[in-house]
């Protein structure tokens, strides 16, 4: 999932730092604002898991590893999350102002 995230961010630098036509800006903040959402869910199942694991850690060495596993696993998506709701909060910023300043051919 990194890899799609990786490639996702290499596609919000480029139109950030383009001259985009306004769909091309929307398209990818859906695309973005999807991939938040599974990133949210995947975190949530790790949460749910944790639980899980945290519940019969008592007297199982394995789960305390899984546990830890899942631990970073839940920091990473948590640092992914935050820088990618940032670049998308600046990907909408600069699709308004195109909007407003640069006729977008189609569009009312």
């Amino acid at each position: 999932m990194a890899h799609e995230v990786n490639t996702l961010l290499e596609r919000i630098e480029a139109l950030l730092g383009g001259a985009p036509h306004v769909l091309e800006l929307e398209r990818l903040l859906t695309d973005g604002y999807a991939k938040a959402l599974a990133l949210e869910a995947e975190r949530l199942r790790i949460e749910r898991r944790m639980d899980g694991v945290a519940t019969a850690l008592e007297a199982d060495l394995e789960g305390a590893k899984e546990l830890s596993v899942l631990a970073e696993r839940r920091a990473s998506l948590d640092r992914d999350l935050a820088y990618l709701r940032e670049r998308l909060r600046l990907l909408k910023e600069r699709t308004r102002e195109l909007r407003t300043v640069i006729p977008q051919p189609g569009l009312p």
